[in-house]
């Protein structure tokens, strides 16, 4: 899952990139005047900004999601009947000693 959040985010900054470089097409100036003066400065300033946003917003929905300690899945494996109850036991010991 991770894997393919990463590669969002890897399409998204190529994309960003194709953005921010088309307007150099006809010499810098674009029809949003990025290329005169400091129009560069802050159009790198801008497209920054926004990929740091999107690369923000999607770590942080990412840390939302909940662990799962030893003890849960071990519970889980118990209740599903993968394990017997002496291995149960006897891991329970080895991840509490």
């Amino acid at each position: 899952m991770e894997e393919s959040k990463r590669a969002w985010v890897w399409i998204f900054a190529v994309v960003a990139l194709l953005l921010l470089f088309s307007s150099f097409g006809m010499g810098g100036y674009s029809m949003m005047g990025f290329g005169m003066g400091f129009g560069f400065l802050f159009m790198l300033l801008f497209w920054g900004a926004l990929i740091w946003l999107a690369v923000t917003l999607i770590n942080a929905s990412q840390s939302g999601k909940k662990e799962e300690y030893p003890r849960d899945i071990l519970k889980k494996r118990y209740v599903s009947g993968e394990i017997t109850k002496k291995q149960y036991v006897e891991m329970k010991k080895e991840l509490l000693g």
